[in-house]
């Protein structure tokens, strides 16, 4: 994919989604959560952030350590909660992902916002963002929140190639989830339905 054909998600519009996220579990379709419970959720952001890469447009993900808690050793996007001196969702993104992972807010152009994601487990709300640079981007990782990051393909995932089912520890039991399985790497829950909705603003 060109950098002309990605940039073309600025301009796709909401009847261009997806009506049915195919990375959504099935158990939270089950789940509509209220006005109330949106309202009284706790709110996130993350960035979606895409680079040129040697032969491709390349997508950054990165893996969080191991904790106690809902999201820990999980697949992410660099992200996280808004904080008070944050004036707006994209701030706590840009923010975060320069505390996460040294993405510098002058070296990237942001494209656009994506639909708010609620996710039941930890109960938040998060707002994601879409990024570009022309280049990789030299990365500075925070230990604490970060283990390690990858990249994966653009046009690797606007395929099915990488879809499969897999099964996950959840707060109700291992469940067989759908997930873009990638080398060593599974990106579900939160993460793959974001990625989901990006690429198919993108087909």
């Amino acid at each position: 994919m060109t950098e002309a054909e990605f940039l073309k998600i600025e301009s796709a519009t909401a009847e261009e989604r997806l009506t049915k996220n195919g990375m959504m579990p099935w158990y939270r379709k089950l789940h509509v959560p209220s006005a109330k419970t949106l309202e009284g959720a706790k709110k996130a952001a993350v960035l979606v952030h895409v680079f040129q890469g040697e032969e491709d447009l390349e997508v950054l993900f990165m893996k969080r350590p191991s904790y106690d808690g809902t999201h820990g050793g999980q697949v992410s996007f660099p992200g996280g909660r808004r904080e008070p001196e944050d004036d707006s969702y994209l701030d706590t993104a840009l923010r975060e992902a320069k505390e996460e992972v040294g993405l510098k807010r002058e070296d990237i152009t942001i494209v656009r916002a994506l639909r708010e994601l609620y996710i039941p487990p930890s109960n938040f709300l998060v707002y994601p963002f879409v990024s570009f640079s022309k280049e990789k981007p030299k990365l500075v990782l925070d230990e604490k929140e970060v283990e390690y990051t990858f990249t994966v393909p653009m046009d690797a995932l606007k395929g099915d190639g990488l879809v499969s089912k897999v099964k996950v520890p959840t707060k109700i039991g291992r469940m067989t989830v759908p997930a873009y399985c990638w080398e060593e790497e599974v990106i579900w829950g939160a993460t793959a339905i974001i990625t989901a909705e990006c690429m198919a603003l993108l087909s």
